[in-house]
């Protein structure tokens, strides 16, 4: 039996400018993540370490970036094999120059390598070298007893062209193929060859699925490769929340400054938060949706308010108010047929006038 640690996407070096002042509170994470990935092989006996591209987010980071993955590799003293990606492309990668630690095989072009002390062969087929991925994909009768395809690629989604068809996979014979490019982990297994995306250790985007893992690869020959996963990342979504959102019902709340309270307890620095306000609004003062979000995204990694919900009836509260609602009267009684457009009207004007926003 051998067991593999396969990841992907990490993306070192990751300005992350979309998360404004948490940017550099996540990229630490990201590093957390990266060291998670070998601790959790170690914990799970792991023979190997894959990284199936995108280790580096461009092949301009910064040094620190690239000793840092240097010196979490060499300290594993795990064999890890590590393919360019579309982000760190084989001919700019910054492996290219550096000096490579004994444990760290670094395969820059499509073709086969041999780990003899695990019995175990690597088909590596690196972004950027698409047409030779299809001849290559296939086992070797006289290759090592357990053999796998480390790749960099998409498949078809949503009617879409993909780097990588499907039926390579199932006709490769391969005992695994450990897929890189896609941020959340889903598998495309065919037939008897098992196949998935790792996704990414830790949150690059905020439509990932969440919290991020890495896939645990189980050998054996003549087996099927059993897949597990293991938690990385530390970015979570909120309790409650399903398909990535929070529905989060506003009819009970009269004012502005008790729903922001509410919406607070439900994040933390790590939470990676879409929330829908459902149900009907019934305050006098309008729901000012970039005001709350600029409130509460200093509690959180990421945030979007998603407005879903109604709003009541507004009643006058001012003599302007007033007035204006005696004059919207006035026009539905000359024009009963036109009726509901000046209520509409009139309630649209009291919203504006105390704040609201279209």
């Amino acid at each position: 039996m051998l067991r593999c640690a396969h990841t992907g996407d990490v993306h070192l070096g990751r300005a992350f400018g979309y998360l404004g002042e948490a940017a550099s509170a996540h990229q630490e994470r990201l590093k957390r993540a990266f060291r998670r990935v070998f601790e959790q092989a170690q914990a799970h006996k792991c023979h190997a370490v894959l990284i199936a591209g995108d280790l580096f987010d461009s092949p301009s980071v910064g040094r620190a970036w690239v000793a840092l993955a240097l010196e979490i590799i060499a300290d594993s003293r795990m064999p890890t094999v590590v393919i360019p990606g579309n982000h760190d492309p084989a001919a700019r990668h910054p492996f290219r120059d550096a000096h490579l630690p004994a444990n760290l095989h670094f395969l820059a072009e499509t073709g086969r390598t041999r780990l003899n002390a695990l019995d175990l062969e690597i088909v590596a087929c690196p972004a950027g070298d698409e047409a030779r991925w299809e001849a290559a994909l296939r086992r070797d009768s006289n290759g090592a007893p357990l053999q796998i395809a480390l790749m960099h690629g998409s498949m078809p989604s949503a009617g879409g062209q993909g780097a990588i068809q499907p039926d390579w996979i199932g006709a490769s014979g391969l005992n695994y193929v450990a897929l890189g490019d896609w941020h959340s982990p889903q598998e495309w297994t065919q037939g008897q060859t098992v196949c998935w995306y790792s996704g990414a250790p830790e949150m690059i985007l905020p439509r990932q699925r969440l919290p991020a893992t890495m896939c645990l690869v189980e050998l054996a020959s003549g087996q099927p490769a059993q897949v597990s996963h293991a938690i990385t990342g530390e970015a979570r979504l909120p309790d409650g929340a399903t398909d990535g959102a929070l529905d989060w019902d506003v009819s009970p709340y009269t004012d502005v400054q008790s729903l922001l309270h509410d919406l607070q307890t439900a994040l933390t620095p790590e939470t990676v938060a879409t929330i829908r306000l459902v149900g009907r609004w019934n305050a006098d003062e309008p729901l000012d949706l970039p005001m709350l979000t600029g409130q509460l995204q200093a509690h959180c990694l990421w945030l979007e308010l998603v407005p879903a919900y109604q709003v009541g009836r507004l009643t006058p509260t001012t003599p302007f108010e007033e007035l204006l609602m005696q004059r919207a009267q006035e026009y539905e009684t000359r024009q009963p047929q036109e009726a509901q457009l000046y209520r509409e009207a009139a309630q649209l004007s009291l919203y504006l006038l105390r704040g609201g926003r279209l």
